[in-house]
């Protein structure tokens, strides 16, 4: 949760310094049962479950709330995601709200999203920053890069862990078998600094290519099964491993942006999976029906336009975070066009330069972003009237018909 200055320090940079945390009044080690049973003696004392007579009015005893339960989210850019992206993270944490209130604490060393543009950490821009942003996903890790999750928990201290990672792995380093040996590493290093932790590991995605149309990442169900048949016998007395359905209606074809990263219909699906595991926990309610037809919330900027010569228009404009291409529509005021028609080509960049128009036409354009094959919305339209043909120089031969002396 973002307090005070360290709020002010994540919203500036989007990630928290290394080996640094703000202190917080919890122990490192507290069993998950224990978070739990607090709430629920809690309860019975709010309603009022003593013995002493109909009618008797009863103090209840002097108590304190519980403290919230710490999930750490760790994952790769599934998890990360980008400018422009709500995030799984995003969709769990609003669910946690309504059915959890205050009983949840997402923790880790991050609060930010990957600028998938300048291919860098870093980016704030959420299109609702409004929710618990803390968490510990990198772009482009395997489960590999994370045998040091022991260290990261001695610093943040965590009592859930959702792990949602492995796609790397299976693409470029090792196989099923091997990466669900290098998954049970991790969880034995998390152990080793809270014996307690509990670990919730996502299913794998699969991916997809588009310009082939055919599926990409063939060791993810394979990977999946041997998930399912050997992370219960990972479970102690006192740190539980259990198994989020995140792919369960899971097309890529359909809620992936690029092949590999979620829509905003692939984001409620994996927080689906991780909201219904938690509520086996105890931990808020089953996420429930998902919605679909969720449209990405990106929106063009202004465009400016200048003339490019008597019969051009360019257009330049703002970014939009997140779009890595720009569709141009365009209609003819003068014409009394009322719709606008897009231009043929998509713009990788943030200007266009239009074809040639008749003297003295007056057009309007907008811009409109998206992110691979996600669409967002037009922006404002700007208009502008095509100049005259340059005047003909006086006393030149036709001038107003007349010929020169």
């Amino acid at each position: 949760m973002l307090t005070g200055r360290r709020a002010t320090r994540v919203a500036e940079r989007g990630v928290w310094p290394a080996g640094r945390r703000l202190a917080r009044p919890r122990a490192a080690g507290r069993p998950l049962a224990r978070l739990l049973v607090g709430g629920l003696l809690l309860l019975a004392v709010a309603c009022g479950g003593g013995a002493e007579g109909v009618g008797a009015a009863v103090d209840p005893p002097a108590t304190s709330a519980p403290p919230p339960v710490r999930i750490m989210i760790v994952g790769d850019s599934i998890t990360h995601e980008s400018a422009g992206d709500y995030t799984w993270r995003y969709r769990l944490a609003k669910h946690l709200e309504r059915t959890a209130p205050g009983r949840v604490d997402f923790v880790g060393d991050r609060a930010d999203l990957w600028d998938n543009v300048a291919d860098v950490g870093g980016s704030l821009d959420y299109p609702d920053p409004d929710f618990d942003r803390e968490h510990h996903a990198r772009w482009g890790i395997s489960i590999k890069d994370q045998l040091d999750l022991g260290d990261v928990l001695r610093r943040i201290p965590a009592d859930v862990i959702l792990f949602a990672a492995g796609a790397n792995d299976l693409s470029y380093y090792t196989n099923p078998p091997d990466t669900i040996a290098v998954l049970r590493r991790v969880i034995d290093t998390a152990r080793a600094a809270n014996p307690d932790i509990t670990f919730i590991v996502g299913h794998v995605l699969t991916r997809a290519d588009f310009s082939t149309n055919e599926f990409n990442l063939p060791g993810a169900p394979e990977f999946n099964k041997l998930l399912d048949a050997t992370a219960p016998s990972w479970s102690t007395a006192a740190s539980r491993v259990l198994v989020a359905r995140t792919d369960e209606g899971w097309n890529p074809f359909v809620h992936a942006w690029d092949g590999s990263h979620p829509t905003p219909d692939g984001e409620v699906l994996i927080a689906r999976g991780f909201a219904d595991a938690l509520a086996g926990l105890g931990i808020g309610e089953p996420y429930g029906p998902v919605a679909s037809g969720i449209s990405w919330p990106g929106t063009g900027r202004a465009p400016t336009a200048v003339p490019d010569g008597p019969t051009r228009v360019r257009l330049a404009w703002p970014a939009t975070p997140g779009a890595t291409q720009y569709i141009v529509e365009q209609r003819s005021v003068s014409a009394g066009e009322r719709t606008f028609a897009r231009a043929p080509a998509s713009v990788a960049g943030y200007q266009w330069t239009s074809g040639e128009l008749p003297p003295g036409v007056t057009m309007a354009y907008r811009v409109v972003p998206a992110k691979g094959r996600m669409i967002g919305k037009p922006g404002p339209e700007v208009v502008i009237t095509v100049g005259f043909p340059a005047p003909v120089a006086a006393g030149a031969a036709g001038a107003g018909g007349v010929p020169g002396g």
